[in-house]
């Protein structure tokens, strides 16, 4: 299922770093219907009631995850995913792409709630779910792959990220599969720009990336050739050439597009958390503490920049100084300029902005705790357009 555009999906992994401690922006999003939650809740427990098929289980139990999610109950979410998966993965053979929705959704949810490690592994359970239904070539199967990878970047994983997105690469191309390939090929690069950021070492294997994509010459590849260029010119304005991103950003003009593309934003960076330091919330109950959260409002107008940044609510009890940080960071992002509707001064969206605090197990003791320190993950909140459930991947089948 398409989340959004080829397009436009590999535009967003051309304009983020992957970095393993704080997270970009996600091209993921969660669908926000408006359901009320008891109305969710009803519907499953409904569904269970009656002994629903699996599928019908799979996606009530999805809808209300989301809005367990939404309303900020994290731990729940999580809750609610698990226990549809344990009723339902037996059912990957002729449910693979259902299956597979569910526990990519719990994986994800697990990361945010500080289970990177539980996240990583359902992640491949997700491929597990794929390849028990169809067949290895699949692009659903390839991009899963993709996905993957994708968790041992942010985890800081480098050179398992790389291995299969190069292994994928050929795959894809083995399978006849050349924009499963452009995306294999373009994560290679973009992760290759990540770590060329902090330690140049990396910047000359990036630009034989760069280059790989850009000497490609199958059609379906064009816009990958296109991102590789943008790519180029994000990594050389982050090395101190204010002009780069002007120019990339001038690139758009012909490609008239409705709606904005995110192109350019800086690392969101933070100093050490005030007021979490290592044993102000004692063990064992630090494992209780819930992730902080806001969702910001904003406005990206016609020429890329973003206006009016404001913050909506807060997860309760916050104590988080970090928020001023994520203005900040969003007052620079630049998107690609688009066309308005007549009479529209912007284009409004809404984000979550989530202080995760990971999960580990200390040397010497059985008592599971969090880490003191957090990083930022972000998601897309917008309600303007049909997009799939949180389990959806975040590109779509090519």
């Amino acid at each position: 299922m398409l989340l959004r555009s080829g397009f436009t999906a590999l535009l967003v992994l051309a304009a983020f770093p992957a970095h393993a401690q704080e997270d970009g922006p996600s091209e993921q999003t969660i669908v926000v219907t408006g359901t009320p939650l008891s109305k969710t809740e009803a519907d499953l427990r409904d569904c269970l009631a009656r002994k629903c098929p699996p599928r019908e289980d799979i996606d009530a139990s999805l809808a209300h995850a989301e809005n367990q999610f939404v309303a900020g109950d994290y731990a729940g979410s999580r809750k609610t995913l698990a226990a549809s998966r344990s009723r339902n993965a037996r059912y990957a053979a002729t449910l693979p792409v259902e299956v597979a929705d569910l526990t990519r959704a719990y994986g994800r949810v697990s990361e945010h709630h500080g289970y990177g490690q539980a996240g990583r592994i359902l992640q491949i359970d997700a491929l597990d779910a794929l390849k028990a239904g169809l067949e290895k070539g699949d692009s659903r199967v390839l991009m899963q792959r993709l996905m993957v990878g994708d968790t041992f970047g942010k985890q800081g994983r480098f050179r398992a990220a790389i291995d299969i997105y190069a292994k994928v690469a050929k795959q894809a191309r083995k399978a006849g599969q050349p924009a499963v390939m452009g995306f294999a090929m373009l994560r290679e690069a973009v992760l290759y720009g990540a770590a060329s950021y902090s330690n140049p070492a990396y910047r000359e294997g990036t630009e034989r990336r760069i280059k790989a994509i850009e000497q490609t010459t199958e059609p379906e590849l064009a816009d990958f050739r296109f991102a590789a260029r943008l790519l180029r010119a994000r990594l050389a304005s982050e090395q101190g050439d204010p002009q780069a991103l002007e120019t990339a950003l001038a690139a758009f003009k012909d490609h008239k597009l409705d709606r904005p593309v995110l192109v350019f934003a800086p690392p969101l960076r933070l100093d050490r958390v005030l007021g979490h330091e290592d044993g102000r919330i004692p063990a064992p109950r630090n494992i209780n503490r819930t992730s902080e959260w806001i969702d910001v409002r904003y406005r990206i107008a016609a020429d890329g920049t973003v206006k009016d940044i404001e913050t909506l609510r807060e997860s309760p009890h916050f104590e988080g100084r970090w928020p001023k940080k994520v203005h900040q960071n969003l007052a620079e992002r630049r998107y690609a300029p688009f066309t308005l509707a007549t009479g529209s001064d912007g284009m409004t969206r809404i984000e979550r902005f989530t202080m995760v605090y990971e999960t580990y197990d200390p040397t010497g003791s059985r008592l599971r705790q969090r880490a003191a320190g957090g990083r930022i993950k972000s998601i897309d909140l917008t309600d303007d357009t049909p997009r799939p459930a949180v389990g959806q991947p975040p590109v779509g089948n090519p």
